[in-house]
């Protein structure tokens, strides 16, 4: 069955992909020039010619499309990052979040959507960063997250409800720990976000003087391959972005 085109899409030609927020006007690419109007008579699968005749598959704008069109401000959390904290914190679908650090909200948008019975809770210092992640909130049609600008050290003082999961990539993450620990409820998970072994090396003995369980610090390094006529080999780019100290209060 067919179904009618919604605001925001996504045009798909091989690697390439563009955003879509509006029916009105011209999109300028490297293979041509789309009339957005003609998507209006389309739906989700058909596709849609540049001036040049190259084709674009139009697909719904989905999570997976978060980190290619989200808007930046600081640095995000890789989705492989982010889907290990989902999975190792055992989100379930009407949890209690706190993100500690929003930057361009990419943690909290993916939390959001799997969350989508729950609320998520992001903090964010810089109004900069967070007027950012309220436009990607926007785009993203996400209402169950609550933005607040300020120190979460002081902030988290007014909050009455504990949380199943914490999440922290802010700097002197391990200053809230002790905190971030009364908030949660038993059972709940903690994890801490940093680029640098040092710090995630102090994070992971204050959790441990704190008695949280199950408490681990790894990395995860993905690796892309390209397939060439001549061989296979993995494509070079930057491995590691980030470690991962994750623990559970008991």
């Amino acid at each position: 069955m067919s179904e009618k085109l919604e605001l925001p899409v996504v045009l798909v030609s091989g690697k390439d992909s563009f955003l879509v927020t509006s029916f009105k006007g011209e999109l300028h690419t490297h293979k041509g020039v789309i009339n957005l109007e003609e998507l209006t008579e389309k739906n989700y699968g058909d596709e849609v010619r540049t001036h040049k005749g190259q084709s674009f598959k139009i697909l719904p704008f989905s999570p997976s499309d978060f980190f290619r069109h989200f808007r930046r401000s600081a640095t995000p959390i890789m989705p492989k990052d982010i889907g290990a904290i989902i999975a190792m914190s055992g989100l379930r679908p009407d949890s209690l979040v706190l993100d500690a650090g929003t930057g361009s909200g990419m943690l909290a948008a993916y939390i959001a959507y799997f969350n989508r019975y729950g609320e998520v809770i992001t903090v964010e210092k810089r109004r900069d960063f967070a007027e950012v992640a309220r436009k990607n909130f926007k785009l993203a049609k996400l209402k169950n997250i609550h933005q607040l600008i300020g120190d979460v050290n002081y902030i988290s003082d007014g909050f009455k409800k504990e949380f199943d999961l914490i999440v922290l990539d802010m700097k002197d993450d391990y200053v809230f720990i002790p905190k971030a620990k009364d908030i949660l409820r038993v059972g709940g998970y903690l994890a801490v976000y940093n680029p640098y072994i040092e710090p995630s090396k102090r994070v992971y003995e204050i959790m441990k003087k704190a008695d949280f369980v199950e408490l681990e610090c790894f990395e995860l390094l993905k690796s892309n391959y390209e397939f060439k006529k001549i061989g296979t080999r993995p494509v070079t780019r930057v491995w590691h972005t980030g470690f991962i100290v994750i623990g559970r209060k008991c």
